[in-house]
């Protein structure tokens, strides 16, 4: 192998996480590939060479004149030094510092306005009366907060029914609604209802979401998270079938 990738050292590291990591002649770590090893506290040695080519950074240290901490922050675009966060940055990861303008910020940020979106969606619903479309848009709120906890402590998504359908009765409800729901494929119009609608203005944003996620996690060769961009995918998709379920009266 001749790129090192982040997802490779994750399922590499999935039971246990060495001291050291050996490079062979030749192979290239990602960016992402070498963040993850250097959070994880991995030297990286070369070939036959036993000296580190890529030192952790080394945990804030106790001075033995002051008794203090070390700086608080470092910065993961340089390795910068804060004491205190300046106000341009924000954490990625830890103590890890990126500018407000990072892709990976961006689209939490994006995250927030699709949560914004999913609570103005409930509280119309509730008012309608329709207790079972609230429920089903608490799962797709919990579905956003959990990506955003698992982006923000960098742990995968894992695999898990939606509106409690797996991967496959999902693909099928959605490719078969006449089947399931009653009703055919929507091409939505003004006029099928404020909540149709809704849903579908919703469904837009999770599509918004998914992009952003691909432009935040893409590395050189291979995307990098490929299970959060799985999660928003199987997210759309529920929200379409909760399209067909109002079309097909299933919310009354």
């Amino acid at each position: 192998m001749k790129v090192i990738s982040e997802t490779y050292l994750r399922e590499t590291f999935r039971k246990d996480v060495p001291e050291t990591f050996k490079l062979e002649e030749g192979q290239i770590l990602t960016p992402s590939a070498s963040q993850l090893l250097n959070e994880k506290g991995v030297k990286v040695v070369r070939g036959d060479d036993a000296s580190c080519a890529s030192e952790p950074e080394a945990a804030p240290k106790k001075t033995e004149a002051e008794g203090k901490t070390g700086p608080a922050y470092v910065s993961a675009m340089d390795g910068g030094l804060y004491d205190t966060k300046p106000e341009h940055m924000t954490q990625l990861t830890g103590n890890r510092l990126v500018p407000k303008d990072h892709p990976r910020i961006v689209f939490r940020g994006r995250l927030d306005t699709c949560q914004g979106e999913i609570l103005l969606l409930q509280a119309k619903a509730h008012d309608a009366g329709k207790k079972a479309l609230v429920a089903d848009l608490s799962e797709i709120l919990e579905w956003t907060r959990d990506i955003m906890r698992r982006d923000v402590l960098d742990t995968p998504v894992p695999e898990k029914p939606i509106l409690g359908l797996t991967d496959a009765e999902l693909r099928a409800h959605s490719h078969n609604p006449k089947k399931y729901y009653g009703v055919g494929h929507l091409l939505p119009t003004y006029d099928m209802g404020e909540m149709i609608l809704r849903l579908n203005r919703l469904r837009a944003r999770v599509r918004e979401l998914e992009v952003s996620a691909v432009s935040a996690l893409k590395e050189p060769f291979e995307l990098g998270k490929p299970d959060i961009v799985q999660a928003l995918n199987r997210m759309s998709s529920a929200i379409y079938i909760m399209m067909l379920k109002d079309k097909g009266g299933m919310y009354k």
